[in-house]
């Protein structure tokens, strides 16, 4: 070709034609530019190519740290529904010699949440070759990595301190808490002994209280990282990938439409003062009053919660009435269903 190119130059050039010479140079000039141009292009589109690879491979590498985080917002809230269970039956002076020895104490241990971040830490490294599609991502990331990853460790940090401080000075002013330790606090006397705690309530609502903190920083995460996973998946176009159902938090209209409705309280603490009606909108459902709405997310079955923590039961009564019970860890309110 280069060959080619020098023939027609030295013909022209014999023939003593400057200006066409001058014209046939500059068309071989833009000849090369376009050349380089399209190497270029052809270089950048593979280069473009490998990053975007890359990229996929750190979001899919975050969907999986999702659903391992996922995982562990599940079991926080299955503890807390074990603890808000059990804490209520003490505050209500429910609680009896006949209960475990473990639901006379729901102050005992703490629920540590924790989050893994392997699959951002790699994001974050390789911002210089995130395909703009990707931009939107990283304010969400930056949510639930960053600000919502500081809340987390403060409400851990919170609630240890409750864990440990749970048996106050009882440890240094009765002789026998040594004894019901070894036992395991399971004999009657034992059970007796924690009963008989004067601070027995106020130590179940100052820990359930820095439980509910833990809650609710779990359940922020796990609708923000729900909502994260999905929109990970519509980016890389990928439409076969689905949440485990009991991560999903999307009801089935069909299964929650008896819920749906106006309630008015029918006994218990009232939580909800203003509690008017439930009502499902894109696939969730949410409660409205007149401060506004909040949604309704779905643990399992007929069970619900709010990011903040309030646990929902649905069920039905003797007489075939629709109730809901919510219960913020401490107090308890049924509503019925007008």
């Amino acid at each position: 070709m280069i060959k080619f190119f020098r023939k027609i130059r030295q013909n022209i050039l014999s023939e003593g034609k400057t200006g066409k010479y001058l014209k046939y140079a500059i068309g071989e000039i833009i000849l090369v530019v376009i050349g380089i141009l399209i190497a270029v292009a052809i270089n950048d589109t593979y280069n473009n190519s490998k990053n975007e690879a890359k990229i996929k491979v750190i979001l899919a590498q975050i969907q999986e740290d999702i659903i391992a985080d996922l995982k562990d917002s599940e079991r926080i809230l299955r503890i807390y529904l074990r603890k808000d269970s059990t804490a209520r039956h003490i505050l209500n002076d429910r609680a009896s010699i006949k209960n475990k020895f473990w639901e006379l104490q729901p102050f005992e241990g703490d629920a540590n949440f924790s989050v893994h971040r392997e699959g951002y830490k790699r994001l974050m490294e390789n911002l210089e070759n995130l395909p703009e599609k990707y931009n939107g991502l990283l304010s969400k990331l930056n949510d639930m990595y960053v600000v919502t990853q500081e809340d987390i460790y403060n409400a851990n940090d919170y609630l240890l301190t409750k864990s440990e401080n749970s048996p106050f000075n009882r440890i240094y002013t009765n002789p026998e808490h040594a004894k019901h330790v070894i036992n395991y606090f399971d004999t009657n006397e034992a059970k007796t002994y924690l009963l008989e705690d004067p601070f027995l309530k106020n130590r179940t609502i100052d820990y359930m209280q820095a439980f509910r903190n833990i809650v609710f920083t779990s359940n922020r995460f796990r609708v923000k990282a729900t909502e994260l996973y999905k929109q990970i998946d519509t980016l890389i176009g990928n439409n076969d990938s689905k949440l485990p159902r009991y991560l999903e938090l999307h009801a089935i209209k069909i299964f929650i439409e008896p819920y749906l409705g106006n309630y008015t309280h029918f006994e218990g603490n009232k939580i909800k003062h203003d509690l008017s009606s439930l009502h499902f909108e894109n696939n969730l459902m949410y409660y409205k009053t007149f401060r506004g709405k909040t949604y309704v997310y779905q643990y399992q079955d007929n069970y619900f919660f709010s990011v903040r923590g309030l646990l929902f039961r649905f069920y039905k009564n003797e007489k075939g009435q629709q109730l809901v019970e919510i219960s913020d860890g401490i107090r308890g309110e049924i509503l019925i269903k007008n």
